[in-house]
């Protein structure tokens, strides 16, 4: 099965930290989010994939250099197609086989969900549509997706779930060939514009994946505390060529590459942008501290001399 994965948004929630990049190129754990997400379809047997660009795409194409077994290909997108349009491009470009299925995901995730369990799924389902779902105890405000039986029948209002066991999408689903070869080459979204006619038709699967991890980086805070998760103290990721001088007190940092924290500084609860310096004496915490020459201007944090303090919550 062919695979693509979604590269192409601007990652606005995300900002100021995809202010250089494009939010699958930030880093995780101290390398680029989409290198571990094209690991893991390669583990699956994905030994080609394609992947939409829009904002800022040489950092994706940076991301993905020098992965072993894989071949991987670029849809760049002038302007942004949503995801059926991206799909729709790149299938007339040759990048896709429309007589094949696609496994698509979001560039935005870290998993390690089971893959060929999805497929299996698939496959015995019948289904033109598959989508990956996953309980969502703890009501994080994503988008319900509702049931009947083994298909998808439907979605909540809103980004707050209300059901008493309410589900979410994983950002994970399969097209059948049919699917894949009827999209439209204009901006469009599968789940708003493709997918309700195929729920009316009971033709897409849901595949409960309650096993594993899941993670899915969509604002500052969710990107900083789901690395702090199973971090020895005093948890701190530094990505390559970072310099913490002696004497400097660093606690749940995440610090990114050619940063430089000067002895006597003080850091706390925060993310540190690519290159930044943080000085003798100088204290943060609670936000992402990046270069302000980043921003174009953009100065919506607080102003710090050549940096710029964008609180979590913000």
């Amino acid at each position: 099965m062919q695979a693509m994965i979604l590269a192409a948004g601007l990652g606005t929630r995300l900002w100021p930290l995809t202010a250089d990049r494009g939010k699958p190129a930030v880093p995780f754990l101290g390398r680029p989010l989409i290198a571990g997400l094209a690991e893991w379809l390669g583990g699956h047997g994905f030994d080609r994939l394609v992947v939409n660009t829009h904002h800022q795409p040489e950092s994706i194409r940076r991301a993905l250099v020098d992965l072993p077994g894989l071949r991987i290909e670029f849809s760049h997108e002038d302007q942004i197609l949503g995801t059926a349009g991206g799909l729709a491009l790149a299938r007339d470009r040759g990048l896709l086989d429309p007589t094949e299925a696609v496994l698509v995901v979001n560039g935005k995730l870290h998993t390690d969900l089971d893959l060929a369990a999805v497929q299996r799924a698939h496959q015995k389902s019948g289904a033109s549509v598959t989508m990956v779902l996953r309980p969502n105890p703890a009501r994080e405000h994503f988008r319900e997706v509702l049931v009947d039986g083994p298909w998808v029948s439907g979605f909540g209002e809103g980004r707050i779930p209300s059901g008493p066991a309410p589900l979410l999408f994983t950002g994970i689903h399969i097209l059948g060939p049919s699917v894949l070869a009827g999209l439209e080459p204009r901006f469009s979204d599968t789940v708003a514009d493709v997918y309700p006619p195929l729920i009316a038709d009971r033709r897409v699967h849901a595949h409960l994946a309650p096993e594993g991890r899941w993670w899915e980086f969509s604002t500052l805070r969710r990107y900083f505390d789901l690395q702090m998760i199973g971090v020895d103290s005093p948890q701190v990721i530094a990505g390559p060529d970072v310099v913490i001088q002696p004497g400097a007190q660093v606690r749940r940092a995440i610090l990114w590459e050619g940063a430089t924290i000067e002895a006597g500084a003080h850091l706390e609860d925060v993310v540190i942008g690519a290159k930044v310096v943080v000085r003798r004496g100088e204290q943060f915490r609670g936000g992402a501290l990046v270069r302000r020459d980043l921003l174009a201007g953009d100065d919506r944090g607080v102003v710090h001399g050549d940096r710029v303090l964008v609180p979590f919550e913000a």
